[in-house]
């Protein structure tokens, strides 16, 4: 019986000179170990995993059965709607996906006692067990401890599942693959059954190297370095982009103790130190599928740490000055990501309206009617993501609410993020036929996966129908928010428009002069605008974000205090802070009027208030002539007519607003508005207009 001991002796040594030894660590369940759960007087180091003789089903020389458990299985729609195959349980058959990792379970899940062993100096043990002390009572793991897994392995690292790096997701433009390395980096291993390949507990961790976690990357400064490079040598999460990301390079530190002592024996840790661990968990983690360390915005929120203040991240009271959005998004009006949680899906963009979910389980996309969301990943790529902002680099943009250059192409911040591309129909008509994005290349891709029909759907009733039936009801949803189709009021199909989506030169729909510069003067914007007028575009954010954007708010459309997030100098539209419309007769000397949104760009002495003198100083409101809701119209220059609908016909104390029942734009030479431009018969104030003999040809025609 003397064999045995020499054989693990000599097993043992070999463990000490190739990979360091096991004796320090907490898998030595010995009564010499170092952990708290450990042998009561079973001296033998070996004996708790393998034996050299009659071994049980098991790799190598196993001296444990397997357990039976049924385990909750890691799944995702991110893998669902690549077809990723996802395993069913965890094989019991030695040789099968999941086996090895049923091994360690055997441990690790708390269902078998740790001393239960078959096989002691050559004594089958049965039903007794080693005595251990740091277990409960019938001498399983307790789930307090750092090494319990549980039977739940939903929360953890999916294993008994195939690697397979080729699967791809195609998108109506682009795709996405499933972000694997065709091979991993060495020293990690996959595991072959049946010609296929398989990650297993053991891909990851050597249960005898003397580290933190066991982990096979052991090449690290510190075990923050050893975790992110074992993420790194499967996960290839920014592949083809020839510049870092931003967490890959912040040198922000965490200020959390219990992080500094957990990746770097208390030195310093930064963003860039953890990378993938910033935000995910290989073990336990919070936020379901993803393996998120907390519920979805909150990883934003906290990274690593235990608490917002001692992280450099985007919570209320983070260390990372200027960044607090948590706060930001608490504010009145703000995107629901601090409101809706468990909603958000990976390939939403693949799933609105205008498709159809190819997997009845994969229920989840951006509907508003069953599953509104705005979660960070939205509207950002964690993985992609640059630092610098369209207004411009972070040195020059902190004063500032508005960009340099005018633009409607994304930037840093939202690179690489997923969209929606509507196909434009007939003016004035809601497009209902979109293309998906793998990769936006313009901002309101962006934003249309949601403000439009992609999101809203057929409920919402177009103006153009509202129009030709009388109806009243817009979109409601479940908050009392007002939602319109911005993809129908955007289309440059129509005769008007912000230019958002194109140029105002390049509107199909629109009729010269299109661009605002042809009076004669560019003094018709403020800057940045009255740069190549007529041929710039724009953000939707130019318009939407937060209060103080000049002053220390993060920039973007997160939240506001303001209604419809109306951001600059000027923030209120169509009323003033003590509820009167804004007016012609309140334009200053300067072209603007304190308060409107409107005057923070367009200087409203051209043509407004030469038009309000030649009118006899005529106080008109001015949503008694342009939409209330200045996306798009089907008439020119943001003009409305009588017979428009709410929301665009402003109903101010159950009046409705807009006159204007005939229009035209004035000559490209010509500041002159005059009676030969506008049909208005119920203006009142003793005047009204009416068409001169020529004033037909270029009419813009009631929808």
């Amino acid at each position: 019986m003397r064999r045995p001991l020499i054989y693990l002796t000599t097993l043992l040594l070999a463990f000490s000179t190739a990979s360091g030894t096991i004796l320090n660590t907490k898998h030595n369940l010995s009564a010499t170990g170092p952990g708290t759960i450990k042998a009561s007087s079973e001296q033998e180091v070996c004996v708790f995993c393998h034996i050299p003789h009659n071994a049980q089903p098991g790799k190598p020389l196993w001296n444990r059965e397997m357990p039976q458990s049924a385990y909750i299985m890691y799944d995702s729609e991110y893998l669902k709607r690549t077809n990723y195959p996802l395993p069913a349980d965890l094989g019991i058959t030695e040789g099968t996906p999941g086996s090895l990792s049923r091994q360690c379970l055997s441990c690790h899940d708390g269902t078998v006692a740790i001393g239960a062993v078959y096989m002691v100096r050559g004594s089958i043990l049965g039903n007794t067990l080693i005595d251990m002390i740091g277990v409960n009572a019938d001498g399983t793991m307790p789930s307090t401890a750092e090494g319990f897994i549980g039977t739940d392995l939903s929360i953890h690292h999916p294993v008994g599942i195939e690697y397979d790096p080729t699967n791809v997701k195609n998108f109506g433009v682009g795709s996405k693959t499933i972000e694997l390395k065709t091979t991993p980096d060495a020293p990690l291993k996959l595991y072959t059954y049946s010609g296929k390949q398989y990650v297993e507990c053991t891909s990851c961790h050597d249960p005898h190297l003397e580290n933190m976690k066991f982990l096979r990357v052991n090449t690290g400064a510190n075990h923050g370095e050893n975790v992110k490079f074992t993420c790194m040598s499967c996960h290839d999460k920014n592949p083809n982009v020839p510049w870092p990301t931003t967490h890959e390079v912040m040198g922000s530190p965490y200020w959390d103790q219990g992080v500094k002592d957990r990746y770097n024996n208390g030195g310093s840790v930064s963003v860039a130190d953890l990378y993938c661990v910033n935000c995910h968990t290989p073990h336990n983690g919070q936020g379901k599928p993803y393996l998120l360390r907390q519920v979805e915005q909150n990883t934003c929120y906290m990274g690593a740490a235990a608490s917002k203040d001692t992280a450099p991240c985007h919570g209320t009271g983070t260390t990372w000055s200027g960044n607090d959005i948590e706060s930001i998004l608490n504010r009145p009006f703000a995107h629901p990501v601090n409101t809706i949680d468990g909603v958000h899906t990976n390939f939403d963009t693949l799933y609105g309206y205008g498709s159809t979910e190819t997997d009845p389980a994969s229920s989840h996309s951006v509907k508003w009617s069953d599953s509104k969301h705005a979660e960070c990943m939205d509207c950002h790529n964690q993985h992609r993501l640059g630092s610098n902002n369209h207004i411009g680099s972070q040195q020059d943009s902190a004063t500032k609410w508005y960009p340099d250059t005018p633009s409607n192409a994304v930037s840093d911040v939202i690179r690489k993020v997923q969209g929606v591309e509507p196909s434009w129909p007939a003016m004035w008509t809601q497009p209902t036929s979109f293309t998906t994005l793998a990769e936006s290349t313009k901002e309101y891709q962006i934003c249309l996966k949601c403000h439009s029909y992609w999101a809203l759907g057929p409920t919402l009733a177009s103006a153009a129908g509202e129009v030709a039936t009388g109806a009243t009801d817009n979109w409601i949803d479940s908050e009392s928010v007002r939602a319109t189709d911005q993809a129908f009021e955007f289309n440059p199909n129509n005769r008007s428009a912000h230019p958002v989506i194109m140029a105002l030169n390049d509107m199909p729909g629109s009729y010269a002069p299109k661009g605002l510069d042809t009076w004669g003067t560019t003094d018709v914007m403020f800057y940045p605008w009255n740069q190549s007028l007529g041929t710039q575009t724009m953000y939707c954010s130019d318009c939407h974000g937060a209060d103080n954007e000049d002053s220390g708010d993060p920039k973007g459309p997160h939240g506001s205090s303001y209604n419809f997030m109306l951001k600059g100098p000027n923030k209120y539209w169509p009323e003033d802070p003590n509820g009167n419309l804004f007016s012609t007769g309140q334009i200053q000397a300067d072209g603007t009027i304190p308060d409107l949104f409107c005057s923070n760009c367009h200087n409203l002495n051209y043509p407004h208030k030469q038009w309000a003198w030649k009118m006899e100083r005529y106080d008109i409101a001015c949503v008694r002539c342009h939409v209330a809701i200045p996306h798009g119209s089907p008439v020119s220059r943001l003009i409305g007519y009588a017979n428009f609908p709410e929301p665009y016909n402003y109903n101010y104390n159950g009046t409705k607003q807009l006159l204007i029942y005939g229009y035209k734009k004035a000559s490209p030479t010509s500041l002159d508005i005059s009676s030969n431009n506008v049909y208005a018969p119920g203006c009142g104030g003793g005047g009204c207009h009416g068409w001169n003999a020529g004033g037909y040809d270029i009419v813009d025609p009631m929808p």
